[in-house]
């Protein structure tokens, strides 16, 4: 099953990124290929959010469900409904020297007809930019705090 891994270097600290991160909303201009970003639930520790991306000129949809460990500084999520055969993974805010080094952990399966083997590397390589922009974004929002 493919996983992409993103990993930044953010010089701001722990819990002023994770708190960025928790604003998913927010970072959703940083999401070249996601239309929609709903939050459709937030209670604190968990929250919902439904998403539509567009991968290939196909739209892509599902509803994301994340699990918010403050205490621990990190984040699970996944999701049961939507295009997505497996969606899951997870967040880290680890301390580095006098800043933060965030890492974002994808494991997905997307069997969509369209989408045939041959095209499951490109899928990949689609999936691994938006998690490196999701970062980027997320150090940019950072910046400008």
């Amino acid at each position: 099953m493919p996983e992409v891994i993103s990993e930044l270097y953010i010089p701001k600290p722990p819990k002023e990124v994770y708190a960025a991160a928790r604003d998913l909303a927010g970072l959703k201009p940083y999401l070249k290929d996601v239309e929609t970003l709903e939050v459709l639930e937030d209670h604190g520790t968990t929250s919902r959010t439904r998403f539509v991306a567009v991968a290939m000129g196909k739209k892509v949809h599902w509803i994301e469900d994340e699990r918010w460990f403050d205490e621990e500084l990190r984040n699970e999520f996944d999701s049961k409904e939507g295009d997505f055969d497996v969606y899951r993974g997870s967040w880290t805010f680890l301390p580095e020297g006098e800043g933060t080094r965030a890492v974002l952990k994808l494991e997905y399966e997307l069997n969509i007809p369209i989408f045939g083997g041959l095209l499951q590397k490109l899928v990949k390589k689609l999936m691994q930019e938006n998690i490196d922009d999701l970062l980027r974004g997320l150090k940019e929002r950072c910046a400008a705090a």
